[in-house]
C-alpha cells in the first residue's frame, strides 16, 4: 500500500481507513470524520496526521484532532476545547506489523490497545525461521477478496478431499487413483478457545507421497496453516472476515529448504554432490524468475475459482440455518474425510458463539437477480477482487494490454504492406514482399490472440464445474 495516503478497508462489516504516521507507524480508524461523518479515506496524510478531504481537520496518531481550520482561524481557545473533547476524537483501532502483514485489532476504546499488547498475531513459524545457512526460503505471497463468509472459507480450508473434483485439472484429478481419499489420524481440539485446533491426516494413499502426514492447524482468530513433507513445506491462509458475505485470503506458500553441507566439487564425486542438491527452491526460483510473481498468482485464482461458487451459496444457506445451527443435523457427514470439518464447527459453536457477529445480514443476494440467476461475471471477477490491489498482477496486466496495442498495429502495418505489394506492378505473389507481410501478419495475429487469453487470466475466467 501507498504509505503517502490513506487507504479505505472493511473489516467485520466495519468501514475503517489506514494510514501511515509521520513516525511511519500504520494506524487504523473507523472511516467516518467524528465532525460530519465523511469518510477519512477521501482525505489525506498532512502534517504527519490524517487530514479530512472535507473540512481539513487534522487528526494524530491517538485519533485526537490537532487542527481545526474553522476554529484555529478565530479562536485558538475555542479549538483547544474542541480537541479536548472526546466527541472530536476518530474512533482509533490498535495496529501491529508481522511478516509483512498490518494486524488490526477488532475493537476500539480505553482498553483496547492494552488488550492488543497481550495477544501476539499468529504468524508463519517457518517464515520466522531466518537461518540464512541451514535455509534456503522460497515464498510466494497472494491476497484475494472472495464471495462467500468466513466460517465457510475455513471449513473449506479443513476438507481436503474436495480437490479432486472442485479443482479437477488445476490442482486435482478426479479420475486419479487418489480422488477423494482421506484418512484421519488425530484431531486435537485443545480446551481454551484462543488455542484452536489440529488434526493430522492423509490425502494420498500413496506411502511416497507428500500428502501423507499433513498437519492442519487453525489459531484464532484468522490463521490457517498446513504442513507437509516433515515441516519443510508450509501454506498458511489468513482468512480474513471482511463481511458477512466477503473473506479475505492471504496466502503464504514456500518453505525452508535444508541447504546441503559446503562440498568442493571435483572429478570423482559431481554425481555424489548433485545428489546433495534439494532441486525444490531452485524449480520454484525458476518459475518465479519466468513468470514473476504474476505466474502463481494466476494459479491460485485458478484454484479459488474453483471454490467460489460453492462457498457463495453455502454461505446463503448457512446464514439462513442461523449462528446456532446443530451441524450434525444441518449437514450429513457420514465420512472420514469431515472430521476436520466438524472439529471446525464444533470450535465456531462451542468456543466462538458461532462466528463472527457483522452489523447487518444482507437479505437480499447480491450476486443474483431478481429471478434468481447467479451473476457468474461479477462472482469470478478477478480483476476487482485481485488484480487490481496487487502491484505485480496490475503491472503485467498494462504490459500485456500496450504489448497487444503494438502487435494490433503491427497486423495493420503488415496488411497496409501486403495491399501495397500486391497493388504494384510486376510484383509475384509468392516473392519475399509479400510472403513477409503475411508471415508477420500470422505471426503477430497468433501473438494478440495468446495475449487476449492471458488479459482474461488477470480480469474474468468463468468456472464451470461440469464443462472440467
Amino acid at each position: 500500500m501507498d504509505p503517502a495516503k490513506p487507504h479505505s478497508l472493511m473489516l467485520l462489516g466495519k468501514q475503517l481507513v489506514l494510514w501511515r504516521d509521520g513516525e511511519q507507524q500504520w494506524r487504523c480508524f473507523e472511516d467516518s470524520c467524528p465532525h460530519r461523518k465523511v469518510p477519512l479515506s477521501e482525505g489525506r496524510v498532512e502534517q504527519g496526521g490524517l487530514q479530512c478531504g472535507y473540512h481539513g481537520w487534522i487528526f494524530g496518531s491517538d485519533g485526537r484532532p490537532t487542527h481545526i481550520p474553522q476554529l484555529h482561524s478565530v479562536d485558538t481557545k475555542a479549538e483547544q476545547t474542541a480537541c479536548a473533547s472526546g466527541r472530536s476524537c476518530a474512533a482509533a483501532y490498535p495496529v501491529q506489523v508481522q511478516q509483512g502483514l498490518i494486524w488490526v485489532w477488532g475493537e476500539h476504546g480505553s482498553t483496547a490497545f492494552l488488550e492488543s499488547l497481550q495477544r501476539q498475531p499468529a504468524i508463519n513459524p517457518l517464515k520466522a525461521k531466518t537461518e540464512p545457512d541451514k535455509f534456503t526460503q522460497t515464498y510466494v505471497n497472494y491476497i484475494r477478496d472472495l464471495p462467500g463468509g468466513f466460517q465457510e472459507w475455513v471449513e473449506n480450508m479443513t476438507d481436503q478431499s474436495h480437490v479432486a473434483f472442485a479443482h479437477h485439472g488445476v490442482a486435482g484429478n478426479r479420475h486419479g487413483p487418489d480422488a477423494g481419499y482421506f484418512k484421519s489420524h488425530s484431531v486435537e481440539e485443545r480446551p481454551r478457545p484462543e488455542d484452536g485446533f489440529k488434526f493430522v491426516f492423509d490425502w494420498s494413499a500413496n506411502s511416497k507421497s507428500v500428502n501423507k502426514n499433513t498437519t492442519f492447524e487453525f489459531i484464532p482468530p484468522v490463521y490457517n496453516g498446513f504442513t507437509v513433507a516433515g515441516g519443510v513445506f508450509s501454506l498458511w491462509i489468513y482468512a480474513v472476515p471482511v463481511s458477512a458475505t466477503c473473506t479475505r485470503l492471504i496466502i503464504n506458500a514456500g518453505g525452508n529448504f535444508p541447504k546441503p553441507p559446503p562440498q568442493k566439487l571435483t572429478l570423482t564425486n559431481p554425481a555424489a554432490l548433485l545428489k546433495k542438491v534439494d532441486p525444490r527452491p531452485l524449480l520454484l526460483q525458476l518459475v518465479k524468475r519466468i513468470s514473476g510473481r504474476w505466474g502463481p498468482h494466476l494459479q491460485l485464482n485458478a484454484v479459488n475459482d474453483g471454490d467460489i461458487v460453492f462457498m457463495h451459496q453455502q454461505s446463503k444457506t448457512n446464514r439462513l440455518a442461523g449462528r446456532k445451527a446443530d451441524y450434525n443435523r444441518h449437514y450429513f457427514t457420514p465420512g472420514d474425510s469431515d472430521r476436520g470439518v466438524m472439529a471446525w464447527r464444533r470450535w465456531l459453536t462451542q468456543k466462538a458463539g458461532g462466528g463472527p457477529v457483522y452489523p447487518d445480514t444482507p437479505a437480499v443476494d447480491p450476486f443474483r437477480d431478481s429471478l434468481g440467476k447467479l451473476h457468474r461475471r461479477e462472482l469470478l471477477d478477478r480483476h476487482h477482487q485481485h488484480t487490481q490491489h496487487c502491484a505485480a498482477c496490475s503491472k503485467a496486466l498494462q504490459q500485456v494490454r500496450a504489448a497487444q496495442k503494438a502487435l494490433a498495429g503491427l497486423c495493420v502495418a503488415a496488411f497496409l504492406g501486403l495491399v501495397a505489394f500486391l497493388g504494384s506492378r510486376g510484383c509475384p505473389l509468392l516473392s519475399l514482399g509479400p510472403v513477409s507481410c503475411v508471415a508477420t501478419f500470422a505471426a503477430a495475429a497468433a501473438a494478440l490472440l495468446s495475449l487476449r487469453r492471458l488479459e482474461s487470466q488477470f480480469v474474468y475466467t468463468d468456472w464451470v464445474n461440469a464443462e472440467k
